[in-house]
């Protein structure tokens, strides 16, 4: 997450979505950095508005706009399963080699899921079931130039990505039944997405 407290921005850093080019381009620039540990780095909108938000307050007196990038959900997963699925990984807990994608997402679906298919939902992430609503500002994952183009304006600043953090290429493919359950059992992030910026 990145707080940019005279600009009232703040661009947190969805999973699996180029945050961390984000990060690498940007922090430079902000007034808070938060990285490294996961749970800090990838903070949710609800604990940016239980934790993070009063500390801002002690600065403006503005409510800072949220801004953040969605994926399309079985995209997202298949990040995740490939990003897994890397020979280093290989032998750790949350490997996902030698599981076929079908395997990956049945386990994300299920309660409780698998060290290896632990990833969140995005739309959790990207909502606020307590104080309600969602993040202010949000574009679908390949419209990122025209996020860089909206977040260079907002932050009067030239954005150049570096690559960074990137899962392997490739889409694995999914069968009909369970694109059909994943859709009826999340559609949160599918509404998300579908709401967000093309």
């Amino acid at each position: 997450m990145l707080v940019f407290i005279r600009k009232n921005l703040v661009l947190l850093a969805t999973p699996k979505t180029g945050s961390t080019a984000l990060h690498m381009a940007l922090a430079g620039q902000a007034d808070m950095v938060f990285r490294n540990m996961p749970q800090v780095k990838h903070m949710g909108l609800q604990r940016f508005a239980r934790f993070v938000a009063p500390l801002i307050a002690q600065y403006t007196d503005q409510r800072p706009e949220t801004c953040a990038l969605i994926r399309e959900p079985e995209d997202w997963l298949g990040s995740w399963y490939r990003y897994r699925a890397r020979p280093e990984r290989e032998g750790h807990p949350n490997s996902t080699a030698g599981l076929s994608f079908d395997a990956f997402v049945e386990g994300y679906l299920s309660d409780p899921s698998p060290p290896w298919a632990q990833v969140g939902a995005q739309g959790r992430f990207l909502s606020n079931p307590r104080g309600g609503g969602s993040v202010d500002v949000l574009f679908r994952y390949e419209a990122m130039d025209r996020f860089t183009a909206w977040l260079s304006e907002r932050l009067e600043t030239e954005i150049t990505l570096p690559v960074a953090n990137a899962s392997p290429p490739g889409a694995p493919e999914l069968s009909d039944a369970l694109r059909a359950r994943l859709r009826a059992e999340r559609p949160r992030c599918f509404a998300l997405y579908a709401s967000a910026r093309g």
